[in-house]
């Protein structure tokens, strides 16, 4: 009997049905089994990826599904990024003997000597079939699976031989309704008759030769609604999904059972085979079994899996009716058909056709790309249909899970591909959805969002944001298609160009979404984004902004070895001038420390490696053969490269963390273990990197044969021709299986993955890279970057009291632009070249931006750009201000920053605090000594929270206990408190916490490192004669209260200097009415909190 635990048979089974025994007639148990263990989502390792490709129809299917070794997985309804089945697979059991094994494998580490595959059935279609089979025991099963054109189902064909021995067949599905495990009501309904077939293909039976006419069993499940207020994904109007499913038999099940996860009948008969009593009913994580055949030693059946909205069980049921209508071999043939129609309109490109290996991947790829874009919101893929290391992931609530969103750098490298096998209609749709759809009005477009274009995470990367004026600009370059042939006009590019423009060249996060600063990767898609919507900008009449972009351009271009090249290097890298991950300032060579997110290690900034400027050389920033370049090239094949059987591969970086657990082979941490959040990952291999760096070599080249790095792409496909995101990075043998070179339980496939491997096949027809955009490289690696005219700004002051202010040039130059967020000036020069112009600057922070040209053509125009930031504060009448002394934000006196270079010194550092009214609303303005930062891109504020206390002093009600992880009390009661961090709205609480209001403005100004937030009188009452006191803490997302605790010795992502208990205030810095310090006013010990003082406001 295979050794599986009782965890491991029944983690991924959910609340899950209650089964009969094997051959034996049971009775219907007392009572409907509710709640069950929690569920989990599967890993993230997937084999087959389906859906109907009638993307273009106005009723389309609206499933999708994806495949692991035994089991169909994340079943996707009515949208790409709705998951609603964790599994369906199948149990075979020997109830006389014990014997029991599951086609899916739950867990690695068991031993089970079931050997399980996905192979494509067909090299045209999105056709996959799965095979368990026990070598011991003889068995086999087969299952292929395919959408139903014709409705909201999957067909699956199911062969089952005992090669002569007996045995009990079941299916086991495990749902998810609407994306939660929890919360779901699953049923057994009888109906009558049998399905018959209407279409070509053969009739099939259970093998026992059922009666045709007679009752038959049903399993449904439905979204119960229980979780809505929890639900994330969202209908038009806002509204959660509430999500059917039923599960049909064409010859009927001839048995069939609820449950939930850890109940009675499931366990058993998972455990043992045998079980005694059966449900017809039951609640919350739940399972569905149903029974294909019981003492056989053959089946072949055909099962579908119907769906439907509004927790309509009924209509599911009809679905899958529906679906068993048709044979399922003509099921197939029509699906298939959609998707063989599609390739054929693609351009198979020669380095990959007749191949058999490279041109099934390549199709495979093009299918896989087509296939995750949304049948609703034409245009937005989803970076990837799976959850990475999903059998770690908690499934109960109806919560943002893995990749099944939309960001914009990954749809930019699905464009590419798109565009390149000749998909333009897709191209255009994509650059259509990240303009209309995910563009804020200011230009920025979010680090990733819902498909409905909602913001999921709300981070500045500004790689994002350039990307989608070099997709506009290559399909008018290329196709033809201006402004009047697609659904986004000249101002959407406009206003992502000026985002740029305003906020660049430093980007919040890079590409990897964990750090802020200059990445030699994001400066190249900002170049190249600014030079594309230069040449549109030109095109469109629009020269004053063309020449902005260009100058801004140019000037960054110029600047990327200064910035990001490090001429000193260190003791591990002395092949200097070379580039490195991130610079955190503009001095490459001051070795600043960066702590590595997901628990990696605190290095010196010009040890982090990565590959990230070859982006410069792909997108015609730099040259191939520049030094700087090639030095690099050298610096990162010492540090990241891997030789796999397959072929060179490449770490994102060193040190870092996010992959399996393994890092220390001394840790205690199993190694091949899921990632999680716990820190003790390892991150692994990228195949992406093997085709950046053969997009590279078809420039430079050197001794890696670009086509070579091709076939090593395909090596990293599993058998399912699915290219992951990572693939494991040594030949040590791990518990969990995984083998050198081949992928692991991270996201499978990565559409990033599989737009590589397209880009790169037809890169190599043209030897050169193919999405490389001519007016980048036209003007910096293949041509002369003309010489500028002489530049001199006098600028305002760095806070002005007017909106107009005076900006003095002097020029050699003919002409100036001088640009703030809310003007455009283009002036004429004449005489002596100095003047004067006024210019309007925006409420809060502008950047203004002054160009000089020597005229002429823009497109070759020499360029000249000088920048400031300024702030206006548009402030109504003090109140009061208080000032705080600087460098108290040590807590009670002894707390430490955490490490990580994001908790720049001063911080949490008041300087002075203040409050102002208008007429409708106070405004309270914090300041702070250190640098106003905002690395991870929330609404203005990153790192530090804002809390302020209200007390009335005549009132009786109140609380003196603060709010969660905030561990002080207050000398007198408190009735309202203010809340405001950067990644939940701002907000107004009462005292028992619960909401008064989220009218609450917050504005930060890092010119002035200060941050003003606005709040209704109406929501404050008269703050007259009333106390209060500001506290500044750390944000923390993950803990309860949203603060960062402290605790005895500190690390890269704590404080240090506190105690290891809940006693540290964890308050940072306050401001106190004076005589009391910070010290006094957060006095503590192992048994009492601080007491906290107010500050008093005058009548």
């Amino acid at each position: 009997m295979p050794q599986h635990t009782r965890r491991t048979l029944l983690k991924t089974i959910g609340a899950t049905a209650a089964l009969g025994a094997a051959g034996t007639d049971v009775a219907a148990a007392v009572g409907a089994p509710s709640g069950g263990d929690s569920g989990y989502w599967t890993t993230g390792e997937q084999y087959g990826f389906g859906t109907v490709q009638d993307h273009a129809e106005s009723d389309p299917s609206r499933v999708w599904y994806a495949l692991t070794e035994g089991a169909l997985t994340q079943v996707r309804f009515p949208r790409a990024d709705l998951a609603n089945v964790r599994t369906l697979d199948f149990l075979v059991v020997d109830s006389k003997s014990g014997y029991t094994a599951r086609t899916h494998e739950v867990d690695r580490t068991d031993t089970d000597p079931v050997e399980r595959s996905v192979e494509p059935s067909a090299d045209d279609a999105l056709l996959f079939e799965q095979t368990a089979r026990d070598p011991d025991r003889g068995w086999q099963l087969t299952v292929e699976y395919a959408a139903d054109p014709d409705g909201d189902a999957i067909l699956a064909d199911v062969s089952f031989n005992g090669r002569g021995n007996r045995y009990d067949v079941y299916a086991i599905l495990d749902p998810a309704c609407s994306n939660s495990a929890m919360g779901d009501a699953a049923q057994v309904v009888r109906t009558d008759g049998v399905h018959g077939t209407t279409g070509k293909g053969h009739e099939q039976s259970n093998g026992k030769g059922h009666t045709k006419n007679g009752p038959r069993n049903v399993l449904t499940a439905r979204d119960t609604g229980a979780n809505d207020d929890d639900a994330v994904i969202l209908d038009d109007e806002g509204n959660p999904y509430n999500v059917a499913l039923a599960l049909d038999s064409r010859t009927g099940f001839e048995w069939a059972t609820v449950d939930v996860v850890d109940g009675d009948v499931i366990s058993s008969l998972l455990e043992t085979g045998q079980v005694s009593t059966t449900h017809t009913q039951s609640s919350g994580n739940v399972a569905l079994v149903g029974r294909l055949g019981s003492g056989v030693s053959n089946v072949t059946d055909t099962l579908a899996l119907g769906f439907a909205t509004e927790s309509d069980q009924t209509r599911a049921r009809e679905q899958a009716a529906s679906a068993l209508q048709r044979s399922f071999g003509y099921v197939r043939s029509r699906y298939a058909k959609t998707w063989r129609k599609y390739l054929d309109a693609l351009d198979i490109p020669d380095s990959v056709r007749g191949d058999d290996v490279l041109e099934s991947q390549y199709k495979m790829a093009a299918m896989v790309l087509k296939g995750v874009e949304s049948k609703q919101y034409p245009g937005a893929g989803i970076a990837s249909p799976s959850v990475p290391w999903g059998e770690a992931v908690q499934a109960n609530k109806p919560q943002d899970y893995g990749y099944n969103y939309v960001w914009s750098r990954d749809l930019y490298q699905a464009y590419t591909a798109l565009e390149a096998m000749g998909d333009v209609h897709s191209a255009k749709a994509a650059t259509e959805y990240l303009y209309t759809v995910q563009q804020r009005e200011n230009g920025f477009l979010p680090q990733n969002t819902y498909l409905d274009g909602r913001t999921r995470w709300g981070g500045e990367q500004m790689d994002n944001i350039s990307f989608p004026a070099i997709m506009a600009y290559q399909l008018k370059r290329r196709h033809g298609l201006g402004f009047d042939d697609v659904d986004y006009d000249y101002e959407h590019v406009q206003r992502s160009a000026d985002y740029v423009v305003a906020n660049g060249p430093e980007t919040a996060q890079e590409r990897w979404e964990e750090e802020s600063g200059l990445s030699p990767s994001t400066i190249a898609a900002e170049i190249s984004g600014l030079t594309a919507a230069a040449s549109l900008a030109a095109d469109e009449g629009e020269r004053t902004d063309a020449l902005v972009y260009l100058a801004l351009a140019d000037h960054w271009q110029r600047h990327t070895e200064e910035w990001m090249a490090t001429e000193t290097g260190t003791d591990a890298h002395t092949n200097t001038p070379y580039y490195f991950r991130i610079n955190d300032d503009r001095d490459p060579d001051d070795g600043a420390s960066l702590s590595l997110n997901n628990g990696g290690p605190t290095l010196d900034e010009r040890n982090v490696i990565d590959a990230g400027f070859l982006e410069l050389v792909r997108l015609g920033v730099k040259p191939a053969d520049n030094p700087v370049i090639q030095n690099s090239v050298e610096v990162v094949d010492e540090t990241i490269r891997v030789e796999t059987p397959s072929g060179p591969a490449f770490y994102r970086y060193n040190g870092d963390g996010y992959g399996e657990q393994g890092q220390n082979p001394d840790d205690a941490y199993p190694a091949g273990a899921p990632w999680s959040l716990d820190n003790a990952g390892q991150g692994r291999l990228w195949p992406i990197f093997s085709g950046e760096r053969a997009e590279y070599e078809l420039l430079a080249d050197g001794a890696l044969e670009p086509a070579t790095l091709l076939r090593a792409m395909a090596g990293f496909a599993n058998s399912g021709l699915m290219i992951p995101e990572q693939v494991w990075d040594r030949e040590d043998p791990t518990a969990y299986g995984w083998a050198f070179g081949e992928g692991t339980g991270s996201a499978t496939p990565l559409t990033w993955s599989m737009a590589q491997f397209i880009r790169l096949a037809h890169s190599l027809d043209v030897d050169a890279p193919v999405e490389q955009p001519a007016v980048t490289s036209q003007r910096y690696a293949s041509g002369d970057l003309p010489e500028g005219p002489t530049l001199d700004v006098e600028f305002p002051p760095a806070i002005v009291s007017e909106q107009t202010v005076t900006v003095s040039v002097s020029t050699s130059g003919s002409e100036v632009v001088v640009k703030t967020p809310v003007e455009t000036v283009h002036t004429s020069v004449d005489g002596a070249g100095e003047f004067a112009v006024e210019v309007d600057v925006t409420d809060g922070e502008s950047r203004i931006t002054v160009v000089a040209s020597d005229g002429g053509d823009v497109t070759t125009a020499g360029t000249a750009v000088e920048r400031k930031s300024v702030a206006y504060l548009d402030l109504g009448t003090e109140v009061a201000t208080w000032e705080d002394p600087a460098g108290d934000d040590h807590g009670p006196g002894e707390y430490v920053y955490p490490t990580a270079d994001v908790f720049v010194d001063g911080a949490f550092d008041f300087t002075s605090f203040g409050v102002y009214e208008t007429e409708s609303t106070y405004q309270f303005v914090t300041r702070i000594a250190g640098e106003l930062l905002n690395p991870w891109g929330g609404n203005g504020l990153s790192i530090q929270t804002l809390q302020v206390y209200f007390c009335d002093p005549d009132a009786s009600n109140g609380t003196t206990q603060a709010r969660t992880d905030v561990n002080v009390t207050f000398e007198k009661p408190y009735q309202q408190r203010l809340f405001v961090e950067g990644f939940i709205s701002p907000r107004v609480e009462a005292a028992d916490g619960s909401v008064v209001s989220t009218d609450v403005t917050l504005e930060a100004y890092q010119t002035i490192d200060a941050f003003v937030v606005e709040v209704p009188k109406s929501v404050l009452g008269d703050l007259a004669g009333s106390e209060l006191v500001p506290l500044l803490l750390c944000q923390d997302g993950y803990s309860d209260g949203r603060i960062r605790d402290v605790k005895k010795e500190v690390g890269g992502w704590h404080f240090g200097g506190g105690r290891d208990d809940d006693m540290d205030p964890n308050v940072i810095d306050l401001v106190t009415p004076d005589g009391i310090s910070n010290a006094d006013a957060l006095a503590y010990s192992a048994r009492e909190q601080a007491t906290v003082p107010y500050l008093s406001i005058e009548e």
